[in-house]
């Protein structure tokens, strides 16, 4: 071939290129990979289960907080009203009201029932919070 079709310094610089774009997607995969996997150990799940239907939400948390807190938050953002009594514990929810049908609002981190105020009660993600009219 003649120098007019193929250049060898050309040529390396293309090759040069190519490569570093490679590694660059290969980093940017990699990173996007492992934020993925980070993002996912801060998963919150909280569920409002009202006896006749659930509301389920999903967040993600970077610190501890209480379970309270957390109530609050989706209350904020969903439109849903909260009411709690002097001791701050739950009251109503979304107008279900405690002693309703002989029913309460009880409350679950990782399935396990808690006693109390949900405000005194510290989460730590990956978490599941469970708010139960039962």
């Amino acid at each position: 071939m003649n120098g007019k079709y193929f250049n060898p310094a050309r040529s390396k610089k293309l090759f040069q290129l190519v490569f570093l774009a490679f590694f660059l997607i290969l980093f940017a995969a990699v990173g996007n990979a492992l934020l993925d996997k980070n993002e996912k150990s801060g998963e919150v799940i909280l569920v409002l289960d009202f006896g006749d239907n659930k509301k389920t939400y999903q967040t993600f948390l970077s610190e501890e907080k209480k379970a309270g807190g957390l109530l609050q938050q989706v209350a904020a953002i969903s439109g849903i009203t909260l009411e709690v009594n002097a001791n701050l514990v739950l009251n109503k929810i979304d107008g279900k009201e405690n002693g309703e049908d002989d029913k309460n609002w009880n409350f679950y981190v990782n399935g396990e029932k808690k006693e109390g105020s949900p405000y005194d009660v510290v989460v730590k993600a990956p978490v599941k919070v469970e708010f139960k009219f039962e």
